[in-house]
């Protein structure tokens, strides 16, 4: 694919998920003869057809279907070399830290305890879903991220900062609203609010070896699905430990469960990319974030780091 151009590829994915030449054009914000002409030179650099013209739209011939996944991987990586280069080249490089909304505050202590150490870079928050968090790694966007899942990409590092206590998040008006902690006993035919995506992240098997609390309640695949939900008394939530004097969302209550799993909050970032930067930024948050008696978190920092 020397000859090929990326914008070649960008027209031809365009027309492959629309279907439709005219619907690719508008798309693009192009006239439909320059986007014709434009995916026939690219099946005459490639010397292979695309896709079959009809009456009614397009349809991927074998090699197209192949050039559909090669072209969607191709501009994924240009756009990571885009992102990486801009960043590389900036006069002071900082490293980027992203984590969902929900982590806002203590990511915000966690940015401000390591400026405040006077790096020569300094850190920079980037909040965002829990769904985009990995992503933004993927992409470049972020060098750093704060994930309680489980970490299944062979691509990334991560160093467990701490280990923390679930809490059942319910109605203010619950019956087990007024108890002080819970058991996982006290949630026996709870409905259990359940997540599509990697929201889930409480719900990972690996925390129950029992299996889930509860039975399963609706599923929702964000946070303010998962409050409205809550609010209304239709399911309690799995829901990670609350930020040092934080207080539950108006109208719930957040009680701890006393005998459930301790959940890793952890720091992960991508192999590739240990740079100095990031290594001080983890040894620090390792040092300064870990929970009264949890001391052996910074072992495995410090190796993984030196893996990095």
């Amino acid at each position: 694919m020397g000859d090929v151009e990326i914008r070649q590829v960008h027209y031809f994915i365009a027309v492959a998920e629309e279907g439709n030449f005219t619907r690719a054009a508008q798309r693009l914000a192009m006239t439909q003869p320059a986007l014709s002409r434009a995916v026939l030179a690219l099946e005459r650099t490639l010397g292979a057809t695309l896709l079959v013209r009809t009456p009614k739209g397009v349809t991927l011939t074998a090699a197209g279907h192949a050039m559909l996944e090669e072209g969607r991987t191709l501009l994924a990586q240009a756009g990571n070399v885009t992102s990486r280069v801009r960043r590389a080249a900036e006069q002071h490089a900082s490293v980027t830290v992203t984590g969902p909304g929900c982590d806002a505050a203590l990511l915000d202590r966690m940015i401000r305890s390591y400026n405040e150490a006077g790096p020569q870079h300094p850190a920079r928050m980037a909040v965002g879903t829990i769904d985009d968090q990995l992503g933004r790694l993927r992409s470049g966007q972020a060098d750093i991220a704060l994930w309680r899942g489980p970490v299944r990409d062979h691509g990334l590092n991560g160093v467990v900062l701490r280990r923390e206590s679930i809490r059942v998040l319910m109605s203010a008006g619950h019956r087990l609203a007024g108890r002080q902690t819970l058991r996982v006993a006290d949630l026996a035919g709870e409905p259990l609010l359940g997540w599509v995506g990697p929201g889930a992240q409480l719900d990972d098997p690996g925390l129950w070896p029992d299996g889930l609390p509860g039975t399963p309640g609706p599923q929702v695949s964000d946070g303010l699905q998962m409050l409205a939900v809550v609010r209304l008394g239709q399911a309690v939530a799995l829901a990670a430990q609350l930020p040092d004097g934080g207080r539950a969302p108006e109208g719930t209550v957040s009680l701890r469960l006393e005998d459930g799993p301790a959940v890793p909050l952890r720091l992960v970032w991508p192999k590739e990319r240990a740079t100095p930067g990031i290594r001080r930024f983890v040894r620090h948050a390792a040092a300064s974030f870990r929970l009264p008696g949890q001391t052996a978190a910074a072992q495995p920092a410090r190796s993984a780091i030196r893996a990095g």
